[in-house]
């Protein structure tokens, strides 16, 4: 389209009209010079019914098969790839020796804070955080994490943890049981990937339909039997 700064929805008729007699106007200069008699021309309009074709297949296409019933039942066969594992939060504090995280865990069993705890003693990153740690599933968390925080309610603080980094301990701050997402809060993720299934199932037929032979024909002409 030329002149876009006339496009959108606010046109007044008289830009458009405008608009419409320069075009022509142009057009009839091109057809003076047989500009539409040229190959240059003559190959683009080629390629251009070619993508509209190939378009107006793909929306009918589309519209045939990518109902919202069909992605209900790739989201019933999927189910699995929504599903958010049963995770903890915790918060962690690393000191270099066991005695030094018994004295920590003393004083946080007293009452004392453990996140202030964590940005005085922690030798973790997460220290500037009060030692966040964040959500983790079982999968995702060191071992020696994992066999403690999940075996934890939430508020506990295990006892001290060797490691080769040092001695931790660890607080559960919250936890998220294993759930399934709903169909509606999926919903667009799926939308797309159906459209990239069912276009992918569909190219698949067609080529095992036919015989493709592309070597002597070249990458521009190749020969479809």
């Amino acid at each position: 389209m030329i002149f876009p700064e006339l496009s959108g929805k606010d046109i007044d008729k008289g830009k458009f009209l405008n608009k419409l007699i320069d075009e022509e106007l142009i057009l009839r200069e091109a057809q003076k010079l047989d500009l539409h008699e040229k190959e240059d021309y003559k190959n683009k309009v080629e390629a251009f019914k070619k993508d509209l074709l190939v378009d107006l297949y793909l929306q009918q296409y589309l519209r045939e098969k990518n109902t919202e019933e069909n992605q209900q039942k790739y989201y019933e066969e999927k189910k699995e790839k929504y599903t958010s594992p049963e995770m903890v939060r915790i918060s962690v504090i690393l000191v270099k020796t066991v005695d030094e995280a018994k004295d920590i865990l003393k004083k946080t069993q007293e009452g004392e804070d453990f996140a202030e705890m964590a940005r005085e003693y922690s030798k973790d990153p997460s220290a500037g955080k009060g030692g966040d740690f964040g959500f983790h599933a079982k999968k995702t968390l060191r071992k020696e994490f994992a066999d403690v925080a999940f075996s934890m309610k939430t508020g506990e603080i295990s006892n001290p943890i060797r490691t080769g980094d040092g001695c931790f301990i660890i607080k559960v701050t919250d936890y998220q049981e294993e759930r399934v997402a709903t169909f509606e809060e999926v919903k667009p993720k799926i939308a797309g990937e159906y459209v990239n299934k069912i276009l992918k199932e569909r190219i698949l037929e067609l080529r095992k339909a036919v015989n493709i032979r592309t070597a002597s024909a070249g990458l521009n002409n190749p020969k479809i039997e």
